[in-house]
């Protein structure tokens, strides 16, 4: 199993790395987006055809189909932050892919995790100032390879077999993933080892309604490790690096333009004192 390697040769150790799937201690729309697992909320669409709250389905492919549970094998693991300005209907700024918090979530503006402060900071804010950051979000996201048969809105079947998805978990989603798989895995073992059957549960609070993801690995039988699969992972891995590249990219060039901006400043100031002190 582990003489297995990516078309460039990095060994599964390395990839491990870069997927934020190697173990730690218990202390511690881009080329890296890809097709989005997401739970129907909707109860018809836009040609008025039924749908299935509830079930699942793939965004961003051609032919949408909706399954009631699916079967799931994580690859990577990882956190980003996004700000999306809601006023301008746009994504304003995003971070780094991280693997862990350890790490530095330098952000396209120049700052880190698009400037919202850490959970201990927020929490002793003022809720009019805390209210400034809510557009700014961190999604756990998971990658992986989903398997299941959907059924369209016209009733069509679709076979999806290890097709790959991004999971894309936020506020009560944040949690089920850590809580019921990564903490389940047994010692020395990998996410890619085991599949998980997910499932969605309802909520409603007046007339708010929503749904959560939920995870139920297989550890009695782990799956092996093949060549397709750790290209798949090689590849999820290469687009991260990609997309990484191009947000450190953006910091560095937005740092620049600060520094810029303030040695004009500076400069305003230096002249205007010249001019104040020749008046005088």
């Amino acid at each position: 199993m582990t003489k297995l390697v990516t078309s460039n040769g990095r060994s599964i150790d390395q990839l491990a790395a870069e997927l934020g799937a190697a173990q730690q201690s218990s202390g511690g729309t881009s080329a890296s987006r890809m097709p989005e697992l997401k739970i129907n909320t909707q109860v018809d669409d836009d040609q008025g055809n039924s749908l299935p709250r509830g079930h699942f389905y793939i965004k961003g492919l051609d032919k949408v189909a909706y399954g009631e549970t699916v079967e799931f094998r994580p690859l990577g693991h990882h956190y980003q932050y996004l700000h999306y300005d809601t006023q301008q209907n746009k994504l304003a700024a995003k971070s780094l892919i991280i693997s862990n918090f350890g790490q530095e979530a330098r952000d396209t503006n120049g700052t880190v995790r698009c400037g919202k402060p850490i959970s201990s900071v927020l929490r002793e804010m003022p809720d009019e100032q805390r209210q400034k950051y809510a557009d700014i979000t961190c999604f756990r996201q998971v990658r992986g390879l989903v398997t299941f048969t959907g059924v369209t809105a016209e009733g069509e079947k679709v076979e999806y077999v290890n097709q790959p998805v991004i999971l894309m978990l936020k506020g009560t989603n944040w949690n089920p993933f850590e809580d019921e798989f990564l903490k389940k895995l047994p010692r020395n073992r990998n996410i890619w080892d085991y599949t998980a059957t997910i499932t969605s549960e309802r909520h409603k609070n007046g007339s708010v309604t929503w749904f959560t993801f939920h995870f139920k690995p297989d550890l009695k039988n782990p799956v092996s490790l093949t060549q397709d699969v750790v290209d798949s992972m090689g590849a999820i891995a290469d687009a991260i690096r990609a997309e990484n590249a191009r947000i450190d990219q953006a910091y560095k060039a937005a740092l620049t333009n600060q520094s810029l901006d303030q040695n004009a400043i500076d400069a305003m100031e230096s002249a205007l004192e010249d001019d104040l002190e020749d008046v005088a």
